[in-house]
């Protein structure tokens, strides 16, 4: 079984600089699980475990996938669910979510008929910077604050030329992502 994802990665210094800073300010806090700057992405589609044979369908499937290259804008940071009980902290995407959302819809699409079930929540671009287990009273109020306060933060532009399926062991030290297949988006 491989585990399994198709994502877009941030990979331009400018961005993950910006990012990094934010990172290491929620990182002060215990009980907070950091992504790490290599690791940036913004997932399209969780597969989750695939047979090894499966997965060339899925390369196959997504190979199909034809859009232009598009730019998307990195803007402010949120919470999931809220800030009273937060889980999950994220960066927003404001200019090119509609590219992005079709992007996701054509992987949906390809997918669907080899058995993998469409997302039923929709899809909801966003950066995860970190996974919060559990804080403090005071650290929570604090990361709630923080949060507030960049509420309308710019990280920056970053172009999308391609989108990749991707490998995930989980270790005790975080997970190790593996390329399994990289599609180029083309004009």
């Amino acid at each position: 079984m491989v585990r399994s994802f198709i994502c877009v990665e941030i990979n331009d210094p400018q961005v993950i600089k910006q990012i990094e800073d934010e990172i290491s300010e929620i990182r002060q806090y215990k009980g907070v699980r950091t992504v790490k700057s290599s690791h940036l992405h913004l997932t399209l589609k969780f597969l989750g475990e695939v047979p090894e044979q499966r997965i060339q369908l899925v390369k196959d499937a997504i190979k199909q996938i034809k859009i232009p290259p598009f730019a998307l804008t990195l803007h402010g940071i949120g919470c999931f669910p809220n800030l009273n009980y937060i889980r999950v902290v994220w960066i927003g995407i404001t200019e090119g979510q509609e590219s992005l959302k079709h992007l996701f819809q054509m992987i949906e699409k390809q997918l669907n008929p080899l058995g993998f079930a469409r997302e039923k929540r929709g899809f909801s671009a966003h950066l995860t910077l970190a996974r919060i287990k559990s804080l403090k009273s005071v650290d929570k109020n604090n990361l709630a604050k923080m949060i507030q306060d960049l509420k309308e933060k710019a990280f920056g532009v970053h172009k999308i030329e391609k989108f990749i399926l991707k490998k995930s062991t989980l270790t005790p030290k975080g997970p190790i992502y593996e390329d399994l297949l990289v599609v180029s988006l083309k004009d």
